[in-house]
């Protein structure tokens, strides 16, 4: 079962280190792809991913607004996005924010990929899953000797991985890019992203304090059969 955090991530990576000493790489934040890779060319700006490089393959994630093209912060480890349509935007309906991934494998051969949408607005995920790699046919394909790609996609779009979005649904939504060899994941990383207002403690409190009485109504119901 996966669950979303939004405590700060530097706490939530000790709590990690505390139980899988050296198991995974560090994720890092607000960083830089490989340079030379994918970027230099047609605009596309580097920084502000979330990458892990574990084994050998470096795996990124982050968030964009799609009507400015402006980076969203991800130094903090959670992205922040505007609800609704993009108004700006030519073609088809667009969200205000984009989502991009940057694979490289280095010279690794071999691997698959798996990248993962969250449509659970909820603290809790609910991914669905594709193939990046082979899902969409404009991907960015790095030079030799890197193996490697990427792409920028919107959840608007129809192609969206479990369909698209609701874009005027605010919440948090998770992200996340696996590398794996045969039955083994090498390498994951995730990203979430707040979209539209985080709800202020008050709301938190008030959301608990319903879900307590719809407990305790269904256990009297249940004692009085």
């Amino acid at each position: 079962m996966n669950f979303k955090c939004t405590m700060p991530r530097t706490a939530a990576f000790a709590l990690l280190a505390l139980a899988s000493v050296g198991a995974q790489a560090v994720t890092t934040y607000g960083d830089i792809a490989t340079p030379g890779v994918y970027f230099g060319t047609g605009g596309v700006t580097n920084g502000n991913w979330t990458i892990s490089t574990d084994s050998g393959v470096e795996l990124a994630l982050r968030a964009k607004n799609r009507e400015t093209f402006l980076l969203l912060d991800g130094s903090s480890g959670t992205y922040t996005a505007d609800l609704g349509l993009c108004a700006t935007c030519t073609g088809a309906p667009k969200a205000m924010w984009s989502y991009e991934f940057s694979v490289n494998s280095g010279a690794l051969t071999g691997l698959t990929y798996r990248l993962g949408i969250d449509h659970d607005p909820s603290a809790a995920t609910s991914y669905a899953y594709v193939d990046p790699s082979t899902y969409w046919s404009d991907n960015a394909i790095a030079p030799a000797p890197f193996i490697g790609f990427q792409n920028s996609q919107n959840v608007r779009f129809g192609d969206t991985p479990g369909g698209i979005f609701d874009v005027n649904q605010a919440g948090l939504y998770s992200i996340t890019l696996e590398a794996w060899n045969g039955a083994s994941m090498v390498n994951s990383v995730t990203i979430d992203v707040q979209v539209g207002p985080v709800p202020e403690p008050e709301t938190y409190a008030l959301m608990l304090m319903g879900l307590v009485g719809v407990a305790a109504i269904v256990r009297r119901r249940r004692a009085g059969r």
